[in-house]
């Protein structure tokens, strides 16, 4: 084990570390903090201002390169659900869906499960907008209580969704970017912690699902306005010539895509290309055609708010990124001395010298402090934090850093998806016409059962 020295820099990076866990328990965003971070932890390291300054605009320089790829995809994939809905396309493919709709306890499932697909082809946000304007309401007027539908969308959309990421391969690729470990291995360790962390909360989800249903049964539980939506999503649904087309081509290219993609074994970075040049090839034949002459205009339009949404999720999280980026591999990056090692690899050794540390703990840990940090209200800018102290504290006990991240995810993720009131959860909720506040509040359970098997399958296999 390397020697286990703290030097004025990583007391300083840990004190920010905990200022920043502290804003985010008491519902203060982290930018600030991490920002500050950036600048005296980088001054220090420099051994001046001018050094400190050009640290901390290195560090979100790196962070930004790193997650670009991500942050393009989601652009484009933005850009694609415009012109479908444009189309009308986005209608028709969820319209089959309303026939499933007659029990409540079908309907739960039928919901999440149209939410888990689609949120792994065109990301949630998107998807809870389509699914909740034409499938959920008619889900509610079938019997199914809106805040059980609002909990299927949550826990399947942005839970058990968002934390894997498959297809597009944004949420993997930012934790194989920490910890510079192929994304092809973190999708690997992803998958048993993943299925244990979902398996679990979406039963349990459920479970509390059922009792909602049985508790309502024999009365209405649904406004007058929620009838009128239902009456409006079961109506003919107005699509261009084009737009019936792509609802059945874009379904079945992307469907080629991911054949080729396990074909061909693309991984990583190849399988996100393939992906984005997919995306980007069907909005030009979608827009040329639905648009014609005004095609020039509409893409423009489409191609900004994609850019402006991407930018809005991910532009406070390079910067927060940037900070917990001197914490690992990045930092010989960031100050071009490939002997550099993490300042939290430095305080995993120290820990690791002091107390007894094991795999559990360590899990427990990053569990722990993924959580805190997705109170900001994004799971994204979580994972850093998470996956460093699993980097940090695994490497001195020898244990599979790839599964201690893959937590790192899950913790980040899901807490953010499901129990964060002010964050994407708020969408969901007014979707469906509930408080975010009562979704969140069920949402506790599964989600605390879900992380809790997670960290026993990832003791076990780390």
């Amino acid at each position: 084990m390397q020697a286990a020295t703290l030097s004025l820099a990583d007391w300083v990076f840990m004190l920010f570390v905990l200022i920043t866990l502290g804003c985010l328990a008491t519902r203060r965003d982290a930018l600030l903090p991490t920002s500050v971070g950036l600048l005296v932890v980088g001054s220090i390291l420099k051994g001046s201002i001018i050094g400190g300054l050009q640290v901390a605009f290195n560090a979100i320089l790196t962070a930004t390169t790193d997650l670009l790829n991500v942050i393009i995809v989601i652009a484009l994939i933005v850009m694609l659900t415009k012109t479908m809905e444009d189309m009308g396309a986005d209608r028709l493919m969820v319209a089959p869906l309303r026939r499933l709709l007659r029990k409540p306890g079908t309907s739960y499932w039928v919901l999440g499960l149209s939410m888990l697909v689609l949120s792994w082809f065109i990301w949630p946000t998107p998807a809870v907008a389509l699914l909740g304007a034409m499938v959920l309401p008619a889900a509610v007027v079938g019997g199914l209580p809106p805040i059980t539908a609002a909990m299927s969308l949550s826990i399947f959309g942005e839970g058990i969704g968002l934390s894997s990421d498959f297809i597009i391969q944004g949420t993997p690729s930012v934790t194989a970017k920490l910890t510079k470990i192929p994304i092809a291995d973190i999708i690997s360790a992803n998958i048993p912690v993943w299925a244990a962390v979902s398996i679990t909360a979406a039963m349990a989800s459920f479970i509390i699902a059922h009792r909602s249903i049985k508790a309502s049964q024999g009365h209405a539980d649904y406004t007058e306005k929620m009838r009128d939506k239902a009456a409006a999503a079961t109506t003919v649904i107005e699509a261009s010539l084009i737009g019936r087309v792509m609802a059945w081509c874009i379904p079945m290219v992307f469907g080629v895509a991911i054949f080729y993609m396990f074909q061909l074994g693309l991984k990583g970075g190849q399988a996100t290309a393939l992906v984005g040049g997919t995306t980007l090839a069907l909005t030009m034949i979608s827009a040329m055609f639905q648009y014609g002459n005004k095609a020039f205009d509409r893409v423009m339009e489409h191609a900004r708010y994609g850019w402006m949404f991407a930018v809005k999720v991910f532009g406070p999280v390079v910067i927060i990124a940037a900070f917990f980026w001197l914490g690992g591999d990045s930092l010989k990056d960031i100050l071009g001395v490939q002997t550099a090692q993490g300042l939290m690899f430095d305080w995993g050794y120290f820990i690791a010298a002091q107390v007894p540390i094991n795999t559990f703990m360590v899990a427990v840990i990053v569990t722990i402090a993924s959580a805190l940090a997705a109170f900001s209200g994004s799971g994204y800018a979580a994972i850093p934090l998470g996956v460093s102290i699993a980097m940090a504290l695994g490497t001195p006990i020898g244990a599979n850093v790839d599964y201690l991240a893959s937590m790192a995810q899950m913790a980040a993720i899901w807490t953010a998806a499901t129990l964060v009131p002010w964050g994407s959860l708020a969408v969901t909720a007014a979707m469906a016409g509930v408080e975010p506040h009562e979704l969140a509040r069920r949402n506790l359970w599964p989600t605390i059962l879900g992380l809790a098997a997670g960290i026993i399958v990832t003791t076990i296999l780390a």
